[in-house]
């Protein structure tokens, strides 16, 4: 998609122009600050009722000279850059089902919001908006969005802060756009070692470093937990590291970014039920994720050392599959009991942690599909997010607010640790049938030392049901701006 920034946009029968209106209708202050031949063609819809203003509706009304999309922002006093995402997101999908494939778009004010964060969070919308992935063939991707996407500001002063916002934005949708891929693909297409191979080209696009361990360097590193995991699949485990020095951080402690990769989850010997088993192949979206934002924290280039891992691998039921009641050791010496094989993202999690640590990080934040609990408890609005140290989480959490991956804080207390310790082994690999999502955690924590560490349950928020604002069917790239966010506001 082609974007641009001016000061005026056109109308013409092969685009359409974006008419911010909020509940106040003609009263309210967009309304007012629209040219005289705009107010013509739009009060009459607002009289008659045709057109509401409610934040998410939109309508599209052909005029003499072209097309409008009048784009409701609710009540103009609560207008942020979450609902401008959303908004903008249905103006793009009114705009592309009429076959409209420019769309001129105003940056409106947004209280609290600067020009170049406004104009950031307009790409956001209407790219995440319009994504589009198939495997049918019949249509290309350039065939099925948007062609050119033109910014408007008001004034010439104000074209720079929206070429910035708007390039920012750019990268932020080719990242998330990335991991959505990844995790669309089908896991005959996404084995380990493609998903290794796409964080490579990643690589060599962006500018950060990859290196790929295949089953002899995990085994050298004694990673038994990963090993374990995948000793039912044909498919060889991958261990994806990354890592980018930005400007003048070669010297600092680095962030550690983990995502959970396996990329079919059948559940091992404790195998799921049939019934959604094709979804499966989501359950690497946390490691889609950091691939995602290590692509987009070296393109922008941030002032930041940063190491994203990536431990990767199918859960099968093969005839060499670990079982129930296997004990296997992970990288940091700590004995794990295996009472269900489907809790395995924590294992191949504790291998990735356990050498986080050696590399002694400012901080860690990983990222997963975990547990179906955290669905039940926050559904697909918000990841869970628990973890050691509480001015992390708030870090985290307030990146979360920023970016519009939004997250919820449990507690993890040390009733929950009890819970997953072992009579066999130093812990076991579920707890005690009970708050499922913080047990979840309580296992990763045995394997994080005392270094500062959030952990983030993406299960509910990884892909989407249907289409909703920005989000779209499918996956949803969730995590990767929330961490190139904590990136940057990090000090």
């Amino acid at each position: 998609m082609k974007i641009s920034v001016k000061t005026k946009g056109k109308l013409s029968d092969n685009r359409a122009v974006v008419v911010w209106l909020g509940e106040e209708g003609k009263s309210g202050l967009f309304f007012k600050q629209l040219p005289a031949d705009l107010k013509r063609s739009v009060a009459p819809l607002i009289e008659k009722k045709r057109f509401s203003g409610k934040a998410g509706s939109a309508f599209l009304q052909g005029t003499g000279a072209g097309w409008l999309v009048l784009t409701g922002i609710g009540k103009e006093k609560k207008l942020c850059l979450n609902r401008l995402r959303k908004s903008g997101a249905v103006a793009a999908r009114t705009a592309l089902a009429a076959r409209l494939l420019e769309l001129a778009v105003p940056v409106p004010s947004v209280p609290k919001a600067t020009v170049e964060q406004t104009a950031q969070a307009v790409v956001e919308g209407v790219w995440l908006g319009t994504y589009h992935f198939d495997r049918k063939g019949t249509k290309s991707k350039e065939e099925t969005g948007l062609k050119e996407l033109e910014l408007t500001v008001s004034a010439a002063p104000a074209v720079s802060a929206a070429q910035k916002g708007a390039r920012q934005g750019k990268i932020l949708c080719e990242s998330v756009c990335l991991a959505r891929d990844l995790g669309n693909a089908p896991s005959n297409e996404m084995t380990p070692a493609r998903l290794a191979q796409a964080a490579q080209k990643a690589g060599r696009e962006a500018g950060f470093r990859v290196q790929v361990w295949g089953p002899a360097e995990i085994a050298k590193r004694k990673m038994g937990a990963l090993m374990g995991v995948a000793r039912g699949s044909r498919e060889p485990a991958r261990f994806i590291r990354m890592e980018y020095v930005g400007p003048r951080s070669a010297g600092r402690k680095p962030l550690l970014l983990v995502g959970k990769g396996i990329t079919f989850d059948s559940g091992g010997i404790s195998i799921k039920p049939s019934n959604k088993m094709e979804e499966m192949k989501f359950d690497m979206c946390g490691a889609a994720a950091v691939i995602g934002a290590m692509r987009a924290i070296a393109m922008l280039k941030l002032p930041a050392r940063v190491v994203g891992l990536a431990p990767a691998t199918e859960n099968l039921p093969g005839g060499s599959a670990q079982k129930p009641g296997d004990i296997v050791r992970a990288m940091n010496g700590k004995t794990i009991e295996v009472i269900n094989t489907d809790a395995e993202g924590r294992l191949i999690l504790a291998d990735a942690l356990s050498y986080a640590q050696t590399l002694k990080p400012a901080a860690i934040v990983d990222l997963a599909t975990l547990t179906g609990a955290c669905v039940v408890a926050l559904g697909d609005q918000a990841a869970g997010l628990m973890g050691n140290d509480e001015r992390l989480l708030e870090q985290v959490k307030q990146a979360g607010s920023r970016s519009g991956d939004k997250v919820w804080p449990l507690p993890l207390w040390k009733a929950h640790t009890d819970a997953v310790r072992s009579q066999v082994a130093d812990v076991k690999n579920v707890g005690n049938g009970k708050a499922g999502t913080i047990t979840a955690a309580a296992f990763l924590k045995e394997f994080v030392g005392e270094f500062p560490w959030a952990h983030l349950d993406i299960a509910g928020t990884a892909w989407a049901d249907g289409t909703c604002g920005y989000q779209v069917k499918g996956g949803t790239g969730f995590g990767v701006r929330l961490l190139v966010e904590w990136v940057k506001g990090w000090r």
